[in-house]
């Protein structure tokens, strides 16, 4: 099995070193499987990345793009090109958890008719360290539609059809578009699972583009376009709902977690200990 990820740049210097640290440490000599890190860097990024790619044995490329989309999809296209069998991104402050794509290779050999897989996820603040432990529930139409996209692109993993159907990404959706295409993969009749298992890390900067003042009008317009409920009060029923499904999983209260993590530096550290499932986006 060959895995690609690929990683989008922007200006990302700061942390794209623990980012290409954390997919680096999968290949641990074990596994059966091949990685291929796909980088993609802006060519309007101020200071480039091509020497910690390089560090790393990553397929780097300088290029223009119309956004972050545009070169998400251009990594996944030459991923494909290149053989891989199963496919994801990696964001520059994210961050794969150990063992990771091992237990993501087991799911997808255990079942061929297998599609998409997600997880579960730690959130970080810019330093790496754990702010909170994120347990997930199935992926459901009703819920995505009408409320968050917890499907996160930390823990999320698809085979090569998957793309080769729904390509490309809806470039007028700035933010949104990784959730318009999960919600017509979906809708398409593509086999889902989630997989309880803490699979990667989400970078809570402070500056993630999905806190965008923009992100509400994306959202309103994916809303109207996929046929989601226009009244608040509707929403707010349906999050209600998750939050149930959520409390009878069991997926609040304090996790215990025990990982390894890398600063920002490309050190590793270890984090050994209970954390809480709480937190706010904004």
């Amino acid at each position: 099995m060959k895995f690609g990820i690929v990683t989008p740049l922007l200006n990302a210097r700061a942390t794209f070193t623990a980012c290409a640290a954390s997919v680096k440490l999968q290949e641990d000599g074990s596994n059966s499987f091949q990685i291929q890190h796909v980088v993609r860097e802006s060519e309007s990024s101020r200071e480039k990345c091509d020497k910690i790619a390089q560090r790393f044995g990553c397929a780097y490329t300088c290029m223009p793009d119309t956004g972050l989309y545009d070169a998400i999809q251009s990594g996944l296209d030459e991923a494909c090109a290149s053989g891989a069998e199963i496919l994801g991104w990696l964001n520059a402050d994210e961050q794969y958890l150990p063992s990771a794509l091992a237990t993501i290779q087991k799911a997808f050999d255990n079942d061929p008719s297998l599609d998409l897989v997600f997880g579960n996820y730690l959130i970080t603040d810019s330093s790496a360290q754990v702010l909170a432990a994120r347990c997930e529930i199935p992926a459901r139409l009703f819920l995505l539609r009408n409320g968050v996209n917890y499907i996160l692109s930390c823990t999320t993993f698809f085979r090569k059809r998957v793309w080769e159907q729904h390509r490309p990404f809806d470039l007028s959706y700035r933010l949104l578009a990784d959730k318009k295409f999960y919600l017509t993969a979906i809708s398409s009749g593509i086999t889902v699972r989630h997989i309880p298992a803490y699979l990667g890390a989400y970078g809570s900067t402070g500056h993630n583009e999905s806190l965008s003042p923009i992100a509400a009008d994306e959202q309103a317009r994916l809303r109207e376009e996929t046929g989601a409920y226009s009244s608040s009060i509707a929403r707010k029923a349906v999050r209600s709902l998750r939050c149930a499904e959520k409390l009878v999983r069991g997926c609040y209260g304090k996790k215990f977690i025990n990982t390894i993590l890398f600063d920002n530096d490309g050190t590793p550290h270890e984090f050994r200990g209970n954390a809480g499932t709480q937190w706010r986006w904004s």
